[in-house]
């Protein structure tokens, strides 16, 4: 199999699967009326509530929810069961979970006047329910802030010619926002002119270094190198504390200003590099080097559940709800946009995730290389860094198809591109973490909502707690996106529309992440790894009681039977767990 048919299947797929079943969604639920004003424009604030052009509102969507994720699920999910299990999921699951999931989380927010999802939560099912989903994506955000500042400092600190071309982009951004929104500018000639800035900024990064602390090692041609004072601390910590500043200042400042044009410009890089790793992989034909299928024997990591949470940002992910609802919602400009931006934003992130594919799987040679061959092997890559071997790999790919890039510029790009992902991640998360902390403590202090979330994540960071609980967060992000889909569906009950199109991805998503979290509680504890054990419990009983007061809903609509736990069965269920614990514990250790 090679490149050509395999991003020609994808692209394909993903056209149609926009045309037709987004179309369908359209008609049979969102029904988008334009004479309605949408909350942008009926709770117009200047902060949060600001329309946008629906180009510019893609941007900012597409470069918030396509983080890190997208590239790196695939890489590891291909290591671990080959690229077809992975392709498969990556397309099919994108275009009826993922796209569905996006879109029907933006609308129902523009429906209820850009209410977040733990909102919508509170009226569809209950404020329990609202209560303890809000206090999870609290904290599961605040993680997600604190991970994201540290891999981001950990790039600038490999990379330094990253430095410059990162934090210009924020002053051309505000540039860009105040010709757009105080002088009227034609969008498209301000992106026009943010654009050839952004591909200028590129350039001077390459040529001018920057550093903390410590000099810059040449490995290339360059002007000069800055090396910034860091006042005693170390790279890793000056760099940290750095960017969760710009994570508070961003989550504060209005979207006009910094949000809008920066996600916007972003995307050009991001579209801009997409494009070149789908025309790399075009025109390459090269043959797939991975195996279609492995790891099916595989009995620590099955392929069900584990590969449908490896994979998440490409497939389906929580993670874009909160997006969707906590500022998305907020910008939109009229319904009409939301197909674009939420089901169309979602199948951008499913083609990015196949290129990442392919990259790793084409451009680098699997296991070992021919004597004598020109390469890297994914293998050997991998084990330094995912970001290290799609960079690599993307760089392969698209020199093969495109000779005139070559593989220095292209792989440098393809590093950047992932890094500018990574970057409005970030902000996007602290903001909506703001919005999240105000809805469940009423505290409406923009400041105090901010600081609260960027401090817990300070604390991940700089405590190397994240470590601790990371290895279940691809779960926990998944929990998210089953919670969402069944709130959606218990929302679409109470609007009387079809529930079909989100009950069914909501049960396969459901069993899918109380599957892994029962098996990570278990294996954990027999492992010895009791904090990551409780941490997946705890998730277990989050699932099981938001679960529980849905049921209430459901079982009215569907005419299930109703159901009452007694206290006997409460004692037989706790035994139950602690059977489980035990058989883990024989079973991991024989």
């Amino acid at each position: 199999m090679n490149t050509t048919l395999l991003i020609l299947f994808g692209l394909i797929a993903l056209f149609l699967g926009y045309k037709f079943y987004g179309g369908l969604i359209e008609r049979k639920i969102a029904e988008p009326d334009d004479s309605r004003p949408t909350p942008a424009h009926e709770k117009f604030d200047g902060l949060d509530y600001v329309p946008a052009n629906k180009w510019v509102l893609l941007g900012h969507h597409f470069a918030s929810i396509a983080g890190a994720g997208p590239i790196i699920g695939p890489i590891l999910a291909a290591s671990l069961y080959g690229w077809l299990p992975a392709l498969l999921w990556i397309v099919f699951g994108g275009i009826f979970m993922g796209a569905v999931h996006d879109y029907l989380a933006l609308v129902s927010s523009v429906k209820e006047r850009g209410a977040s999802i733990v909102k919508i939560a509170e009226k569809s099912i209950s404020p329990l329910a609202k209560n303890l989903f809000s206090v999870f994506l609290f904290i599961a955000l605040s993680l997600v802030v604190g991970v994201f500042a540290v891999v981001t400092a950990k790039t600038f600190i490999k990379q330094p010619e990253l430095v410059l071309p990162s934090f210009g982009l924020i002053l051309v951004a505000i540039f860009v926002g105040t010709l757009i929104y105080r002088f009227g500018v034609n969008v498209w000639l301000a992106a026009f002119i943010g654009f050839f800035s952004l591909l200028a900024l590129l350039w001077l990064g390459y040529k001018i270094p920057i550093t903390i602390g410590v000099p810059y090692t040449p490995n290339h041609d360059y002007w000069v190198s800055i090396t910034l004072p860091s006042f005693g601390l170390s790279p890793f910590i000056a760099w940290t504390l750095l960017l969760l500043a710009y994570a508070f200042v961003a989550s504060v400042t209005p979207v006009w200003v910094l949000l809008q044009p920066r996600d916007f410009l972003a995307t050009f890089q991001l579209i801009f590099g997409l494009l070149l790793g789908v025309f790399g992989a075009l025109l390459a034909g090269a043959t797939l080097k991975a195996p279609a299928l492995a790891g099916l024997h595989l009995t620590d990591k099955p392929l069900w559940p584990f590969m449908f949470v490896i994979i998440a940002c490409g497939a389906i992910s929580g993670f874009h709800s909160l997006v969707a609802s906590g500022t998305t919602s907020k910008q939109l400009d009229k319904e009409s946009d939301a197909k674009l931006v939420g089901f169309g934003g979602m199948l951008l992130e499913s083609l990015l995730a196949l290129v990442a594919l392919l990259s790793v799987t084409a451009g680098l040679y699997w296991l070992s290389k021919p004597q004598g061959v020109e390469g890297f092997v994914f293998q050997d890559l991998l084990k330094q860094s995912p970001i290290l071997a799609f960079g690599y790999g993307y760089g392969e790919l698209v020199a093969q198809g495109l000779p005139f890039i070559g593989f220095a510029v292209a792989s440098f790009f393809g590093m950047m591109m992932l890094n500018a992902f990574v970057m409005t991640t970030l902000d996007s998360a602290s903001r909506i973490n703001r919005l999240i902390f105000t809805d469940l403590t009423g505290i409406r202090n923009k400041y105090i909502a901010s600081l609260a979330g960027i401090l817990i994540g300070a604390f991940f960071a700089l405590t190397n707690a994240w470590t601790i609980i990371w290895p279940v967060f691809g779960s926990a992000n998944q929990l998210i996106a089953a919670l969402t889909l069944i709130v959606l569906t218990a929302y679409l009950i109470g609007i009387r529309k079809p529930t079909k199109y989100t009950a069914i991805p909501a049960v396969f998503m459901t069993l899918t992440t109380v599957s892994i979290l029962i098996f990570q509680t278990v294996k954990f504890a027999a492992d010895g790894k009791y904090a990551l054990s409780v941490v997946a419990f705890v998730l277990l009983l989050l699932a099981l009681l938001i679960l529980r007061e849905s049921y209430k809903v459901f079982s009215v609509y569907y005419n299930l039977p109703e159901v009452k736990i007694s206290k006997t069965e409460k004692v037989f269920a706790v035994l139950f767990i602690l059977l489980l614990f035990i058989l883990g514990k024989a079973l991991f250790s024989f």
